[in-house]
């Protein structure tokens, strides 16, 4: 009995140094062990500890190239009247922050809440041609931040944004219009910061819909845009929309019949 028992204990101690040595929880393997938490905590604390926020990447050297991709939620409206229209959006950038790495080990992550990226260097990215947005922010704001062991960043956000699309109505009601979303750097030129599209740039355009308007397909492009203060580089996506003439019927169909 006492050789049983023995044996039930070494398996026991067995099992803990494994869930130990894997930085996890003998109580609960689910969990992180609380050494592992501290170790984290402790790794933040330290690659913090003397960044400067002020300065980016590679501060000096080459311009740092920033990766772009996006996920259309929805298309909520459009307006001939305001020329603009309405999408709600996943945005992510990546780029790499070697002030940033916590360990040679690539598939080393560590995910943190959204407020994070106020306390790193992160791109001062805006739309050109946006009217008004806002970040959603329940239950709480809808941003994250991913950090890879190399000091690789994905910084992704979702939020709702209304932007300037100028219609030419010449053929109305059998117009096609071309509406798109302008990205940029507003401080830094193409000296310091070079945005790019990733290799699948835009994903949901196939799932999102329009009443007024069929959405015939996307494409996007890079340039440079010249400007007083210096040489920016700029990223379109295209949207081609051809107008639905059966909704424009039904709905004038829908109003003869109320007067």
């Amino acid at each position: 009995m006492k050789n049983f028992e023995w044996l039930i204990m070494l398996s026991v101690f067995f099992r803990e140094s494994v869930l130990y040595s894997e930085g996890l929880s003998p109580k609960n393997p689910m969990l992180p062990s609380a050494g592992t938490l501290d170790n984290v905590t402790k790794t933040i604390g330290r690659l913090l500890d003397g960044y400067d926020i002020r300065l980016r990447p590679n501060f000096g050297g080459d311009p740092l190239y920033v990766g772009f991709d996006l996920t259309i939620a929805s298309f909520d409206s459009i307006s001939e009247v305001s020329m603009d229209y309405t999408i709600t959006m996943y945005l992510n950038q990546y780029w790499k922050d070697e002030r940033l790495a916590f360990s040679s080990e690539e598939n080393k992550v560590l995910t943190l809440s959204g407020d994070f990226a106020e306390k790193i260097w992160v791109p001062d990215t805006f739309f050109a041609n946006d009217k008004k947005s806002f970040l959603h922010d329940v239950t709480e704001q809808n941003k994250m931040v991913r950090l890879h062991g190399d000091g690789a960043i994905t910084y992704g956000m979702r939020f709702t944004t209304t932007l300037a699309c100028m219609m030419d109505l010449h053929y109305y009601p059998l117009d096609r219009q071309n509406c798109t979303v302008e990205i940029e750097s507003y401080g830094y030129t193409v000296s310091d910061v070079v945005m790019y599209w990733r290799d699948e740039p835009v994903v949901g355009v196939e799932e999102a819909e329009l009443p007024q308007f069929t959405i015939m397909g996307w494409e996007t492009n890079e340039r440079k845009i010249k400007l007083a203060t210096g040489t920016y580089q700029r990223l379109s996506l295209s949207f081609k929309l051809q107008r639905n003439i059966g909704y424009l019927c039904s709905r004038r169909t829908f109003l003869q019949s109320l007067s």
